[in-house]
């Protein structure tokens, strides 16, 4: 993209340049370029070089307009130009100038799409692209081109190959999306408020970059445990080579341990403590856990943690006992609260009870690889970074209430969220400490620009905004040319 800016010598004059934005993709920021393009009058018309200014045609001056938000929709598409997305997007898709809108405003106004039409027509960027609508029938259709499994397939062979960099760490984790819409894959199952309709979403991470790598979501009745091959199995084909898995406790199963060896993928996981192997352990490590020997530090926390080599269904793996003194005290806390009354006496087990009380404040990780006990916490807990993705998407991307009830439109949906995911961390990382991207939005739509006939003026920036154009690596031109 290019725009004009205008710059004063040490005498006052004024000279225009012709900017020019481009994005390296080897050092993965933004370049610029500037183009001498002559002298600026006092109308603020530009002499081209080479014009004797007391002989230049003087132009009319051109009419006002309109008034419109510029800061937050120029940030939100100059950064889905900028991401890891949009040159596969570009490949793949033709509605792309209304992709952009679409998503411009997911990312600055995280609500109901119906409001999408009102804000674009207050928004530079209707401006800037003419003829874009974001009416709902419009934004149908948008879902049901992102939908289409060939789209998607072309667009996670194109993103995924520009991603590789040699064999990828990775993070599976699913979240439920709860939703009460006519699917064929909406169907009851566990979640964290009990039993409801839902999809369960999976979510591949890139452990190193926490940048989303791949989706997939599943009926609610669909166990975790039951998708981890298929997941392995579609990264396979899409050309993704893992090295590296970190999973949480719902993809454990012997079927799933074999596949990870067999295909010869490191992995940390958490042992269910319902396990007999768990249990087995629990019985035989259990007496020297609480020993200085064991004793270690994780951030401000004191834990008792033992490695041992142990048997992982025929195959060679490590066991990683973690004791939290404090979450011990707790549990115990609340088993004799329990047993204290007595209307529980009758009810209770009291082998279960034991294996309770020696479980308190435990719990297992198992490895394919020796991992340092001092590391093995540490490696464990990145696999928060897909529970804040799942966070980011509920949260901030509005994923939840799902309000589509065509297969194709939810399909495209997820796509579509999955999309901002990647941009929305992306300026999140950029953003640092500094802003939360809400933040962000919020204060750069306080930068308005005028709108003439045939050119766009913007207004000056104020200190915030400078700071997070300047974070974003992002050129906020003077003016735009329309």
């Amino acid at each position: 993209m290019s725009f004009i800016r205008k710059k004063k010598n040490k005498s006052g004059k004024l000279y225009a340049y012709e900017i020019t934005a481009t994005w390296d993709p080897i050092k993965k920021q933004s370049r610029s370029r500037g183009k001498y393009l002559g002298v600026v009058d006092d109308l603020g018309e530009i002499i081209p070089k080479g014009t004797n200014p007391r002989v230049a045609i003087v132009k009319p001056i051109e009419n006002e307009k309109l008034i419109q938000d510029f800061g937050n929709g120029y940030l939100a598409a100059e950064s889905i130009k900028k991401s890891a997305i949009y040159q596969p997007l570009q490949e793949v898709i033709n509605a792309y100038p209304e992709l952009i809108s679409l998503m411009a405003y997911r990312l600055c106004n995280p609500s109901s799409m119906y409001n999408c039409d009102t804000w674009l027509n207050g928004n530079v960027l209707s401006t800037l692209n003419p003829g874009n609508s974001l009416s709902s029938q419009n934004i149908s259709r948008i879902l049901e081109v992102l939908g289409q499994e060939s789209l998607q397939r072309d667009f996670f062979v194109k993103y995924l190959n520009q991603e590789k960099a040699g064999e990828k760490n990775i993070i599976i984790d699913a979240t439920s999306l709860p939703n009460n819409i006519s699917s064929d894959f909406n169907a009851w199952g566990y979640s964290d408020g009990g039993i409801e309709k839902q999809f369960r979403f999976h979510c591949v991470l890139d452990q190193d970059t926490q940048k989303p790598l791949f989706y997939r979501y599943c009926p609610g009745n669909i166990a975790d445990v039951s998708t981890l091959e298929a997941t392995l199995a579609e990264l396979k084909m899409l050309g993704l080579k893992n090295n590296f898995a970190l999973l949480d406790a719902g993809y454990f199963s012997e079927t799933n341990l074999s596949t990870l060896y067999d295909q010869k993928i490191d992995f940390l996981i958490r042992m269910p403590s319902c396990r007999k192997i768990y249990k087995d352990i629990i019985t035989k490590e259990l007496q020297d856990l609480e020993s200085l020997q064991y004793a270690t530090l994780y951030g401000r926390r004191s834990l008792f943690i033992k490695s041992i080599k142990t048997n992982l269904y025929g195959n060679e793996g490590y066991a990683y006992i973690i004791l939290d003194p404090l979450k011990k005290a707790k549990d115990i806390n609340k088993l004799v609260t329990e047993l204290s009354l007595p209307e529980n006496l009758e009810s209770r087990d009291a082998n279960q009870d034991s294996l309770t009380f020696a479980k308190a404040g435990i719990f297992m990780l198992v490895s394919s690889k020796p991992i340092p006990t001092n590391e093995v916490m540490k490696a464990y807990h990145m696999r928060q970074s897909v529970e804040q993705v799942f966070g980011f998407a509920k949260s901030d991307l509005d994923l939840l209430p799902l309000r589509c009830h065509k297969d194709q439109t939810v399909r495209g949906y997820l796509f579509l969220t999955f999309l901002l995911l990647i941009v929305f961390i992306e300026i999140r990382k950029s953003l640092s400490q500094d802003f939360t991207v809400e933040q962000a939005m919020m204060i750069t739509r306080q930068l308005k620009c005028k709108v003439f006939d045939n050119q766009i003026i913007v207004q000056e920036l104020n200190k915030q905004q400078k700071k997070i154009f300047a974070l974003c690596n992002t050129i906020v031109p003077t003016s735009l040319g329309i």
